[in-house]
C-alpha cells in the first residue's frame, strides 16, 4: 500500500499550483465573454445591464422585423397548398426550421382576406377569414387576442437568437413583448365590434410542429391593414 503514500506529495504540489493559478485569474461568468464581443442586447453587457425585452423590440420592430416580412413573406394560400402537396419539400423551400424545444418550421406569410367574424368566446380571440373567391366559409384563422399565444413572431426571423438573450425567462419575455407590440400597433386601432365583412391585408407567421396538422394552423399577425372598399 506504499504507492498511496508516494502519490501524496505530488497531489499536494498540484493543489498548491492550482491555488496559485486561481489567484492570478479573473473569473468570467457564462455570457460575459460573449458580451465582450456581442451586441448591445447581450445579457451580460459591458455596463453590466441586463437584457431589456421592451428596449430590444423597440429597436428591431420597424427597422428589422417589419422589413423582413415585407421582403420575404409568401402568399399564405400558396404555402398551405405546397404543404398539402409535399410537406417536407414545402418546409425545405419556405420554412425556417427552429430546433429549440419541439422541432418546428416557421413560415412568414401574407394575404388579402375578408373577415367573416371576430370570435371572442375566449381571451385568445381570433378572426375567421376567407380569401377570394369568397363562399362564406373560413379559409384561415388569425389570432388577435387580447391573449396572443405562442412564440411564432420571435421564432420567425433568424436574427433573433437565444444566445443574444441569455436565459429562458428572458427569451420568453421577448416573445411576449413581440406579441404585445403587434397587438398595440395592429389590433388595438381596429373596430373589433364592426370588423365582420371588412377586407384586410396582413403579414403574419405560423409555426408548424412535426406532429401538428395543417388544419390546425393559426396565423399570428405581424401587421394588419384595412383595405379601402370600392365605392359604388
Amino acid at each position: 500500500m506504499t504507492h498511496k503514500a508516494t502519490k501524496l506529495p505530488a497531489i499536494l504540489t498540484a493543489l498548491a499550483v492550482g491555488v496559485s493559478l486561481l489567484g492570478a485569474c479573473t473569473v468570467v461568468r457564462i455570457g460575459e465573454e460573449e458580451a465582450e464581443e456581442g451586441g448591445q442586447f447581450s445579457t451580460w453587457t459591458k455596463t453590466g445591464t441586463g437584457f431589456d425585452a421592451v428596449e430590444y423590440v423597440e429597436a428591431v420592430w420597424d427597422e428589422q422585423i417589419i422589413p423582413a416580412y415585407e421582403e420575404t413573406a409568401m402568399d399564405y394560400e400558396t404555402i398551405i397548398a405546397a404543404l398539402q402537396a409535399d410537406r417536407a419539400a414545402a418546409i425545405d423551400q419556405f420554412g425556417l426550421v427552429r430546433d429549440a424545444g419541439e422541432p418546428a418550421a416557421v413560415f412568414k406569410v401574407r394575404g388579402d382576406a375578408v373577415v367573416l367574424e371576430f370570435d371572442d368566446t375566449s381571451r385568445n380571440g381570433v378572426f375567421r377569414i376567407e380569401f377570394e373567391p369568397t363562399d362564406g366559409e373560413p379559409d384561415a384563422v388569425l389570432q388577435v387576442g387580447p391573449v396572443i399565444r405562442g412564440t411564432a413572431i420571435r421564432d420567425s426571423v433568424d436574427f433573433i437568437r437565444f444566445t443574444d438573450v441569455g436565459n429562458q425567462l428572458q427569451f420568453a419575455a421577448l416573445a411576449n413583448e413581440l406579441n404585445a407590440r403587434m397587438a398595440k400597433d395592429s389590433v388595438e386601432p381596429l373596430d373589433l365590434e364592426n370588423i365582420a365583412g371588412v377586407r384586410i391585408s396582413f403579414l403574419g407567421t405560423f409555426k408548424l410542429e412535426e406532429a401538428k396538422s395543417i388544419d390546425d394552423v393559426v396565423i399570428t399577425p405581424v401587421r394588419i391593414d384595412l383595405v379601402a372598399q370600392d365605392q359604388d
